[in-house]
């Protein structure tokens, strides 16, 4: 299998706004297996869970997406045989989980310099996540269209937790440090995760020297100003309301 990072756009073009489709579901899976994102339009969160693209909508339900749809925003890979397994047990909030997750990361390679990719499969205490609506062009920003987010919160559930971790240097292009996306287990139910404690998970890591960067084509794209220093903009909208 491939060991590349692959990632459709940038996350500066989507949070100026540009959530047209880049490429296919089927496109996207043929890179990947594991990974996350957002559809055209801005249509949810893409969880993307051992092949098969999933929608998290802001209605609160999901459901698998098929290979003709497009995706606006993306990051996916392959595990192979150099990944880590893990366990992490007991995690009390967010901020240690992405502390255990990056325990884990420090065990193996630890680069800060790589990308890296994480699926964990257990059971969840406490578990908050949002979703956007679809937009209709003329499109707003990200940060408009988050306004109208919806942000759930559930108990005791068990399923997936699926992320990507980012090296400082992709600011704009990426967001630096942890990001993850839920699904349940029963794929009902999932997005872009808030707030999490963990009870008991198994997990895989890997990491990543290769990117594949996939550019937007769409004539709006153009006119787009990715130097703009979108960081704080980016971190209210990855931190719900």
């Amino acid at each position: 299998m491939s060991s590349v990072f692959y990632q459709v756009s940038t996350l500066n073009a989507l949070m100026l706004g540009n959530f047209d489709g880049v490429v296919t579901v089927g496109e996207l899976l043929s890179h990947g297996s594991w990974g996350i994102g957002t559809y055209e339009g801005l249509d949810g969160e893409a969880i993307i869970c051992d092949g098969v693209a999933y929608d998290g909508h802001a209605d609160g339900e999901v459901m698998p997406y098929g290979n003709d749809e497009k995706v606006a925003f993306s990051t996916v890979a392959n595990f192979n045989e150099k990944a880590t397994e893990f366990g992490i047990a007991d995690a009390s909030d967010m901020a240690a989980v992405k502390a255990a997750l990056d325990e884990v990361r420090a065990g193996t390679d630890g680069n800060d310099n790589y990308w890296w990719l994480v699926a964990m499969k257990g059971t969840f205490p406490t578990m908050k996540w949002r979703s956007c609506f679809k937009q209709q062009k003329p499109y707003t920003t990200l940060s408009e269209a988050a306004t109208d987010q919806r942000e759930f919160v559930s108990r005791d559930e068990e399923g997936w937790v699926i992320g990507v971790w980012c090296p400082s240097f992709v600011e704009g292009i990426n967001m630096p440090g942890w990001h993850l996306h839920f699904l349940s287990e029963d794929k009902k139910r999932g997005g872009h995760i808030l707030e999490m404690s963990i009870g008991d998970v198994s997990g895989t890591l890997e990491s990543y020297r290769e990117l594949a960067l996939i550019m937007p084509d769409n004539p709006e794209f153009a006119d787009l100003d990715l130097t703009e220093d979108l960081a704080e903009a980016t971190a209210k909208v990855e931190g719900g309301k």
